[in-house]
């Protein structure tokens, strides 16, 4: 049936997320082009309790894991069977994620070919309702012995398979077959015309379920590329995005700027799910420049960038305290600045880099202020938030039907119609890093678009 190496594939696991939850059982069947067949299944003590509501629905308890191997006990054996083979599972992400993640925490790359056998059942049979295994072996009078475990359904998965090559001939599954593997990241119930027209052009995207309900608004100014990005990714806020979405629904904007502001109208407007899991607000580890003695010094300190904010003292804004800290140290190396005076190092005297001719005597007074202070400014110059060029809130149109929106201290307050009254309000108006970006650009280049707006 097929001319290269597969492997039908299934994982049972303690949770949905294949960051925070592990493999509890796992079955390969592996299938060569001759026919011959290799088996492997093995129960797998996941290093943590199993939830009563795994029990239930696989039957493995907590004792059926008693004496079990770990995960590294059966990596070399599983990764063998996989090897050269294309990885065959239902919801095939679901799977594969779980599995590279296990194989990553061993420092193991884990990179197979994939086929979905839900993307195969909805191509080949696209008169028919529901995809689910459940569905399959329904409707396809599967039989299975002991369904949820691992080895039943991946024999399953193999029984709709071979089923569907007799029932639709050699020529239209290989067709839909080699589909699959060119685009083989894409979601289970995603067609693959929704994405053929997509131009790689500024705009914003919705994700929709099968009830057309929107799930996600992104924004991105190329659009195609950000949107196949999301299904390449196997974190699990990306995996739980794959399984939901059925349709996506572009809307060019002719600008990043007009991206960034229709996201997050849509954002506000339709309340997707996956948004809103995201919102918060959010505490940035923020670079706040001082001054001790006429030198520059560098303070790492938690919050958020709002109207009353000193952006001219703000030299840098992270995710985390120690991206910051790592990007101080980066700097501090580079341009031989004081890790004293940049937080690094607390002591009285000199620094110990001093020492090692690595600090130019700031610490002790051998480099004037001056020239300390001019390498410091060269050095984060590309980190520092520019302080707000204008004396108040401004409005700067987004498109050609007089709609604007109004910005102040780097953050989108709101927007006005093509009446100029005010229709929207920014929920939780927070800075972003890359709006920041966005926006000073936008600013810069088009000046005499800007309108100051007085609320």
């Amino acid at each position: 049936m097929f001319e290269y190496p597969v492997v039908y594939v299934d994982i049972e696991t303690t949770g949905g997320s294949a960051t925070t939850s592990r493999v509890l059982e796992v079955a390969a069947i592996r299938v060569e082009p001759g026919g011959e067949t290799r088996e492997f299944s093995t129960l797998i003590d996941p290093e943590t309790y199993v939830p009563a509501n795994i029990t239930r629905i696989t039957g493995i308890t907590q004792s059926d894991i008693a004496g079990a191997p770990k995960f590294n006990d059966i990596a070399d054996e599983l990764a063998d069977i996989i090897a050269g083979a294309v990885f065959i599972a239902h919801n095939v992400r679901f799977d594969y994620s779980f599995l590279k993640m296990e194989f990553a925490r061993l420092g193991i790359d884990f990179s197979p070919k994939l086929l979905c056998t839900v993307r195969l059942s909805r191509a080949l049979y696209k008169l028919e309702k529901g995809h689910s295994l459940a569905k399959l072996i329904e409707r396809h009078e599967i039989p299975v012995l002991d369904r949820h475990r691992a080895l039943a359904d991946a024999a399953a998965i193999k029984y709709f398979t071979e089923l569907a090559f007799s029932q639709h001939g050699e020529d239209l599954f290989n067709q839909m077959v080699e589909r699959q593997l060119r685009t083989q990241y894409l979601p289970p119930n995603l067609d693959v015309e929704e994405l053929e027209s997509i131009g790689n052009v500024p705009g914003v995207y919705i994700f929709k379920n099968d009830t057309g309900q929107p799930m996600y608004v992104g924004k991105s100014v190329t659009l195609k590329n950000r949107i196949l990005s999301h299904f390449r990714d196997t974190s699990t806020r990306e995996v739980k995005i794959s399984q939901t979405v059925h349709h996506v629904e572009t809307i060019p904007t002719g600008s990043e700027l007009a991206a960034l502001v229709l996201e997050s109208k849509l954002v506000k407007e339709l309340q997707p799910l996956f948004n809103r899991q995201l919102r918060r607000v959010w505490r940035y580890a923020l670079l706040m420049k001082d001054e001790v003695d006429g030198y520059a010094t560098l303070r790492v300190q938690s919050g958020q960038i709002d109207g009353e904010t000193d952006l001219s003292k703000v030299y840098g804004v992270y995710e985390t305290r120690t991206k910051a800290k790592t990007r101080i140290l980066e700097l501090t190396r580079t341009f031989e600045l004081c890790p004293k005076l940049m937080g690094i190092e607390k002591t009285k005297g000199a620094c110990f880099s001093y020492s090692l001719g690595r600090c130019r005597g700031a610490c002790v007074g051998e480099e004037s202020p001056e020239l300390y202070n001019r390498r410091f400014e060269l050095a984060l110059e590309h980190h520092k938030i520019a302080a707000w060029p204008f004396q108040s809130a401004v409005a700067v149109p987004i498109n050609n039907q007089g709609e604007q929106v109004i910005i102040d201290n780097w953050i989108i307050r709101g927007y006005l119609n093509a009446e100029g009254e005010r229709v929207y309000d920014s929920m939780e108006p927070t800075f972003d890093v890359d709006e920041y970006k966005i926006i000073r650009r936008f600013l810069r280049e088009n000046k005499a678009l800007v309108r100051r707006f007085a609320s």
